[in-house]
């Protein structure tokens, strides 16, 4: 196993994630591709703003883009620290889209041997059970996953 992939959002959940994959990672001198998943939530409706302030509002969802993805660049560099003390070789990337969609896809299209995952995040309401975003990332994924509680 040379390749983890471990998804993180910034949770508590995702850092007890992150210290996993780092001893995982280690044992296997392993490369671990950090990504998080962003999903920018835009307050207009398209459909109702008038065409003279179109350009307007295009580029305030532009800018809430951007923010989103300097939030997430500062999740993983939060949970990057975890592999660095420890020396382990890391890449970091931010995506946009679906969550679990887009892990299962990033997991399926560089040929990761293994996604590592919280078995809960972030969420305007917790979560029972498994996380929604875990439970169909372990349901829908190519490849082993490890769900760390």
């Amino acid at each position: 196993m040379k390749k983890i992939l471990l998804a993180v959002d910034g949770s508590e959940s995702s850092n007890k994630a992150a210290k996993e994959a780092a001893k995982l990672a280690s044992s296997l001198d392993a490369h671990v591709s950090l990504i998080t998943v962003v999903t920018p939530n835009y307050s207009h409706n398209i459909e109702t703003i008038e065409v003279s302030n179109a350009e307007i509002s295009m580029e305030r969802m532009e800018e809430i883009r951007e923010e989103k993805k300097e939030e997430g660049n500062r999740i993983l560099d939060e949970a990057a620290q975890y592999l660095e003390k420890e020396n382990i070789k890391i890449s970091k990337k931010v995506y946009e889209g679906n969550p679990a969609e887009k892990i299962c896809e990033v997991a399926e299209e560089e040929n990761y041997d293994m996604i590592v995952v919280a078995d809960k995040g972030l969420g305007g309401i917790k979560r029972f059970f498994l996380g929604s975003i875990s439970d169909k990332v372990v349901r829908h994924a190519n490849t082993s996953v490890l769900v760390v509680k």
